[in-house]
């Protein structure tokens, strides 16, 4: 499904067309993809998921920079909520769990990322503290994101997996199961999440 071409949609430097790439080219594959993603979470973790596809709705100048399906379990919206996505930039595909600055009751999370310490590492995820930039930090690095988020208000918390428009995976094609069980398993911290702070 995915494959190279993906990544053209990002050569229109103007607003109507990488839209109209995105909505022919794009879209369609997120919502096959997504809805194999929710069926695949609901009916391991037997609860309702949601999936939002960007509709870049807000722009009326530029381009936007990416793209992406984002998944919760909060039907009223996910940007205030911890969520999961799968999107495009120019050079990569990325999956992030993310927490973002606005987040509900964030405080609350603080001691229940700061647990995830080992789980992040041993599972050599990306980390970052800004979901508007492409490049994450090596999980060594978590520990200081954590940090970062409990102090600065306008930081957020992204833990993730990148895969390069040039790696040796997506040149020999054939990645859907990668990308589909890197999202599954970053699916962890959002139901953990869910369950100890956005439920209660």
């Amino acid at each position: 499904m995915f494959d190279k071409s993906d990544f053209e949609v990002f050569n229109d430097d103007t607003l109507s067309g990488r839209l109209g790439l995105i909505k022919k080219q794009l879209d369609p594959k997120f919502e096959i993809f997504g809805n194999k993603l929710l069926d695949n979470l609901e009916q391991e973790y037997q609860q309702r998921f949601y999936i939002k596809i960007a509709k870049h709705q807000r722009r009326t100048k530029n381009p936007p920079p990416d793209t992406w399906l984002a998944i919760n379990l909060d039907k009223s919206g996910y940007k205030k909520t911890p969520h999961v996505e799968l999107g495009l930039w120019p050079d990569r595909y990325f999956i992030t769990f993310s927490l973002l600055a606005d987040a509900y009751d964030r405080q609350e999370y603080y001691p229940l990322i700061d647990s995830w310490h080992d789980s992040v590492k041993a599972g050599d995820w990306l980390v970052s503290n800004d979901h508007t930039k492409a490049e994450m930090k090596s999980a060594q690095n978590y520990a200081d994101v954590v940090s970062r988020y409990s102090k600065v208000k306008s930081s957020d918390f992204v833990i993730g997996y990148d895969l390069l428009k040039d790696s040796e995976e997506v040149e020999q094609g054939n990645y859907d199961k990668l990308l589909f069980d890197k999202f599954i398993q970053l699916s962890k911290f959002l139901v953990i999440a869910n369950k100890e702070v956005a439920e209660k």
